[in-house]
């Protein structure tokens, strides 16, 4: 595609709110409204002097039902030299309820479509957190040529397949009759509670994460990963929540036995790919862009490197 070429305003149009964001908020940048599909979506920009040919363009995709605010740290300084796209998806903060179930195309096509609107071109750099890893797997499966490389921090693990989930309970010494009573028809009722009081931008998250893991996450993984940098930052820190239930298993040893079988399966991912990584950050939580936003940052600024790398061989071998 002609990215240079003038874009046709079908869908999406752009409403700006300039401002300078606060210490309490980010250091600099340009919070925006978009609309798409005749939606707000509210989104935020930084270091968009940096916007240059064939410079990755750095963009983060929140995990479950969060918001853009979570990489404040990574993204005020990342954006010293890059341009940076951040953004929430629909029903989540000031973004509008699209009326639509927020299923991987669906995201992944809206992200683009605004990237290309704010002038954002490709290649990009993309950071998922979470259930956003599911995202940018799909973005790097439906575009693989436009992908400077990929970043999962502690992503939902979309190397699983069908029969994996009981995995982790068989290793701690569970039964299969015990697992298969774990999560039995009264769990499929907890679900159906949990549902009617969690909020809907919740709710939908939730559902599209089972409906994929269902079918062993075969629209994010439908292609190869591109031959980019790619890292998984896992976190290893484990921290126990005293209004959990009892149950019949220990919740930590099940946390690092399950740690190590997604682990293992990441690393059969990234053997393949030459500029394939895997940090293990061992005191943080699910949260590592603020328990430990140091890590992403030199994550992203090792895979702009390599991505530089790459440019360089491939110019050298023409």
């Amino acid at each position: 595609m002609d990215y240079n070429m003038k874009k046709r305003p079908v869908s999406i149009s752009i409403i700006t709110m300039v401002m300078v964001l606060g210490t309490s908020s980010f250091s600099f940048g340009q919070k925006d409204s978009m609309l798409v599909n005749g939606k707000k979506i509210e989104m935020f920009t930084s270091g968009m002097g940096n916007n240059q040919h064939d410079k990755p363009v750095i963009v983060f995709e929140n995990g479950m039902a969060t918001r853009y605010i979570w990489w404040k740290t990574v993204i005020d300084a990342v954006s010293e030299k890059n341009s940076v796209f951040a953004y929430n998806r629909p029903r989540i903060g000031a973004s509008e309820d699209d009326s639509l179930p927020p299923k991987m195309k669906h995201i992944v096509d809206n992200l683009r479509k605004m990237l290309l609107e704010k002038g954002l071109y490709p290649p990009y750099l993309l950071v998922g957190h979470s259930f956003g890893g599911a995202y940018i797997r799909s973005f790097a499966s439906y575009y693989p040529d436009e992908i400077a490389g990929l970043i999962f921090v502690d992503p939902i693990d979309f190397t699983k397949k069908q029969g994996y989930g009981k995995l982790p309970y068989l290793a701690i010494g569970l039964t299969e009759h015990q697992f298969d009573s774990l999560f039995a028809e009264p769990y499929d009722d907890f679900l159906e509670k949990l549902y009617a009081e969690m909020p809907k931008y919740y709710v939908e998250e939730v559902k599209i994460s089972r409906e994929i893991s269902a079918t062993s996450f075969e629209e994010c993984t439908r292609n190869p990963l591109p031959d980019v940098p790619v890292h998984f930052i896992q976190a290893g820190g484990y921290k126990s929540n005293p209004d959990e239930k009892p149950t019949i298993y220990d919740r930590e040893e099940m946390f690092r036995v399950d740690n190590n079988i997604k682990m293992k399966r990441w690393i059969e991912l990234l053997n393949p790919l030459k500029y394939g990584k895997l940090f293990y950050c061992s005191n943080s939580g699910h949260f590592i862009q603020t328990d430990d936003p140091e890590l992403i940052i030199s994550s992203i600024n090792l895979a702009l490197k390599d991505y530089q790398k790459i440019q360089k061989e491939k110019s050298g071998s023409r």
